[in-house]
């Protein structure tokens, strides 16, 4: 807000006083005589009684008058030579000068007249002018108060300009706090400013395209969710069907294609699992939290997966039997079990699994592996789904790329944060991050 407050602040007081000096400047080129014209009516009472008071003297009385005007008059008066004066004034009024008629400068405020053409008044004086100026803007108290004044200009200024950036910034604060809502997939959520505000039109192409996008989402979850649930029927059919067969074939050389059949039945099967569990997490927008142990469910998750950890080497870093988050169990456990089935996978003979005190007081789960690892270039799209880096592998070691799709839904749903790095064991490291309850 401040970033607004003083921007707005300066420009307004870089314009106001850029337009008051080249109006000014406009003004004085464009009717430089009417002003002048004006200027010396004016000033022909004061010129009237200085003529009266000082040009009927000469010699030591028009001097000693002269002093006395200096201090005495409400104008400054002193004398300057002629070469001065007409390097100061327009060239359209040097031959007034030159005949002893009074010059206006409207840009300075002062006024011009020579003292007399032929020296009579005393010696020297033809080569003199009597130059006139206002008091006022060489008096400190005058230049005080004017700065006074122009003080409590900039100061009220400060007001309407904190309002505008107060209102201003508020609404942009909305537009940002729903693009993070928006982001972090809260899809309902939408921007509410006012009508007369200058970012509405802004807030409603941000809402339109909102809209949109939650259809377009919307759809693709149902349609996933339905196709999903559509496959159980055939896919069980497929099953009680193959069933029947078996019983009835005779011929011992087709068991190989049976086995062949059911193993791509239970692919089949895992796979549309994995759809539906996608779709439900993807449908979740808040979460039934709990307090949750997340290392007595680490360790939970690890029991239940000794069968896929046969024969891999397992060591653990934990730093508190004690780490509570808020979160739903569940999901938790699925994020932590995929992450497990991963590095068994594509682990060679080591799986390293540790946690680590974060900077906000929360929790980080990091689980490394000895494999072949995951290039930087693909790091950022392996938590996508259907993605897998070796298209060309078999579908018993490549699996759906699904797992970690569900995993990042999983951390994310909980506010946290899940990546991939190298790990010190040679493989990825896969780390979440969770705060504390």
């Amino acid at each position: 807000m401040w970033r607004i407050y003083l921007r707005i602040f300066i420009l307004i007081s870089v314009v106001t006083i850029s337009l008051t000096q080249v109006l000014s400047y406009m003004t004085n080129q464009f009717y430089a005589e009417q002003l002048e014209q004006f200027a010396v009516k004016d000033a022909d009472a004061q010129i009237f009684l200085v003529e009266q008071y000082l040009d009927n003297t000469h010699g030591q009385l028009w001097l000693d008058r002269f002093k006395t005007l200096q201090k005495k008059a409400n104008d400054s008066y002193d004398l300057i030579t002629l070469d001065r004066t007409i390097a100061m004034i327009a060239p359209r009024n040097r031959q007034r000068l030159l005949e002893r008629k009074v010059v206006v400068d409207i840009q300075s405020n002062a006024y011009f007249r020579r003292v007399d053409t032929d020296n009579s008044t005393f010696p020297g004086s033809a080569n003199l002018v009597i130059y006139v100026t206002n008091k006022e803007d060489h008096d400190p108290l005058i230049t005080r108060i004017k700065r006074f004044q122009y003080t409590i200009i900039f100061l009220l200024l400060l007001i309407p300009c904190g309002i505008w950036s107060y209102l201003h910034w508020r609404e942009l604060q909305s537009l940002s706090k729903t693009a993070n809502e928006f982001g972090s997939g809260l899809l309902s959520s939408r921007a509410k400013v006012r009508k007369s505000a200058s970012v509405y039109p802004l807030a409603q192409c941000m809402n339109l395209m909102a809209e949109r996008i939650q259809r377009l989402v919307d759809s693709q979850r149902e349609l996933l969710h339905s196709v999903s649930h559509e496959l159980r029927t055939p896919i069980a059919r497929l099953e009680f069907g193959l069933e029947l067969l078996k019983k009835d074939a005779k011929n011992n050389d087709l068991n190989p294609r049976f086995l062949a059949m059911e193993n791509d039945l239970q692919e089949l099967n895992e796979l549309v699992s994995e759809l539906l569990s996608l779709a439900k997490i993807e449908q979740q927008q808040a979460l039934p939290m709990h307090r949750v142990n997340l290392t007595e469910t680490l360790h939970m998750v690890l029991n239940s997966l000794e069968h896929v950890m046969h024969g891999k080497e397992i060591s653990h870093a934990i730093h508190s039997q004690d780490s509570m988050v808020m979160g739903d169990p569940k999901l938790l456990s699925r994020a932590l079990s995929n992450l497990l089935r991963n590095a068994a996978k594509y682990a060679e003979h080591k799986i390293k699994i540790s946690t680590l005190q974060n900077n906000t007081g929360g929790l980080e789960i990091s689980i490394e592996d000895d494999g072949p690892g995951i290039p930087d270039k693909e790091r950022e799209h392996i938590f996508e789904p259907f993605f897998r880096l070796d298209r060309s592998r078999d579908r018993a070691s490549g699996g759906f790329g699904l797992g970690l799709a569900i995993a990042k839904k999983a951390v994310t749903l909980h506010q946290g944060k899940i990546w991939v790095d190298q790990s010190t064991l040679g493989g990825a490291r896969f780390t979440i991050s969770l705060t504390e309850a």
